[in-house]
């Protein structure tokens, strides 16, 4: 996500198993390690149960004072006021949280497959990180999917205690929540990958398909550069006997 490019952290082996802290400003439960499965979550959806995240939402907006207020005092703003405030830093903790999780995501998934692709089987040391790597890698896909679905579900709490201010034109709530189901989605699809048990194989025969590919494109270039090349020696030729002439 292009609001992720805020996050200048290096990521690398010592530090992409990490846990976002503090564990209080997490948005996820149980002390930030995500919703238990299966009684909140489905493992094979990855899909949260609605009752959990109404819960956790919830208790997220209690725990930051930031309950939407019931009524609205035109003398007196500080209820409105100090809603903003707190909105605003649950808002911003979710995003360094999903950025936190989402540079580890990019680094290890990075790894996983750079050793999946490798037609050397791997042995001793590079063997068990690989096998620790595509664990943390699915374990850290499942806290960006369950981090997006808190976000929808706070984004459709807003919309109720605050019906009528969000929009549902282009651009409103509707719109944000299609493009989190597509992310979503994807990671969905990350997950599967991930667990399959011919996922080295899978990402082998992708490599090949790549590099096939890339060849009929480079041959095809090369065919175009050479003709451009024949036409533009006829033309100079052509222009050296005019000349002569």
């Amino acid at each position: 996500m292009a609001f992720c490019s805020v996050n200048m952290e290096t990521i690398g082996p010592a530090n992409y198993n990490q846990s976002f802290s503090p564990a209080t400003d997490s948005c996820l439960p149980n002390s930030g390690t995500g919703f238990a499965v299966p009684g909140d979550m489905d493992a094979t959806t990855l899909i949260v149960r609605p009752a959990a995240l109404t819960t956790q939402v919830a208790t997220l907006l209690t725990s930051k004072s930031a309950t939407a207020p019931s009524t609205l005092d035109p003398n007196n703003m500080d209820p409105a006021s100090v809603f903003k405030t707190k909105a605003a830093i649950v808002r911003s903790n979710m995003e360094k949280e999903y950025c936190f999780y989402y540079k580890r995501y990019l680094w290890v998934l990075n790894e996983v497959l750079t050793k999946a692709a490798s037609t050397t089987a791997l042995t001793g040391t590079a063997a068990a990180d690989y096998t620790i790597q595509r664990a943390a890698a699915g374990t850290i896909n499942s806290k960006l999917n369950q981090i997006l679905q808190v976000m929808q579900e706070l984004i459709k709490s807003r919309s109720a205690s605050l019906n009528g201010y969000y929009s549902s034109s282009a651009g409103g709530v509707n719109q944000l929540n299609t493009e989190l189901d597509t992310m979503r989605e994807t990671l969905k699809g990350h997950s599967t990958q991930l667990q399959s048990k011919s996922l080295e194989t899978d990402v082998q025969s992708a490599m090949i398909d790549y590099t096939l590919e890339k060849n009929s494109s480079s041959r095809n270039l090369l065919a175009v550069y050479g003709f451009m090349n024949i036409v533009a020696i006829g033309m100079l030729f052509y222009l050296y006997r005019t000349a002569k002439a």
